[in-house]
């Protein structure tokens, strides 16, 4: 029982999550700094980016289907569907290099996939602060404020995450429309 209270109470990712976006942004940012404008790979890092946050999605399927509660704890699928969307991002950001900054489809999809990003670091590691600062402060106003403030973060998430399969879908398909 207490390594379930010491568990829960982890504010990051676990250590080989962290080591393998580290890994992947140290090659990454290599490739970057060592080609002349365009970096290689960026089409297939642009697909395992989106391959990334697409299997991300697991995480929502097993979290309401409780039939699949077999295949282990929620707070792992958890880590595992915030490591997804923070490896999406980084491979994304990878295939983005030389974007024009311009609003073209490119650069929307790009600002969404940020957006999209933020918004679940700051419902997912900010607002669970909240419940470690009430057991030191109990009563405080400014928690009972950030609380209220940051209790319907998903009504933001949720929607700009379907926006933004909209977009990537569109981003794809004029791609391949345009492509020469």
């Amino acid at each position: 029982m207490h390594r379930i209270e010491i568990e829960d109470q982890r504010a990051g990712l676990p250590w080989p999550y962290l080591a393998i976006l580290l890994g992947e942004i140290a090659v990454l940012g290599h490739w970057v700094a060592a080609s002349a404008g365009r970096p290689p790979r960026i089409y297939e890092m642009g697909w395992l980016g989106c391959g990334s946050m697409l299997v991300m999605q697991v995480y929502s399927i097993r979290r309401r289907v409780r039939a699949l509660s077999e295949l282990g704890p929620l707070r792992a699928w958890l880590d595992l569907h915030v490591f997804l969307g923070l490896q999406g991002f980084v491979l994304v950001a990878y295939h983005s290099v030389g974007v024009s900054p311009r609003a073209s489809l490119a650069a929307i999809n790009f600002a969404l996939v940020a957006i999209v990003v933020a918004t679940g670091v700051i419902g997912r590691y900010l607002y669970g602060l909240i419940p470690r600062a009430r057991r030191t402060r109990q009563g405080s106003l400014a928690l009972d404020i950030a609380e209220r403030a940051f209790a319907r973060w998903i009504v933001l998430h949720r929607p700009l995450a379907v926006l933004l399969l909209a977009i990537t879908t569109l981003h794809v398909l004029a791609h391949f429309a345009y492509a020469v």
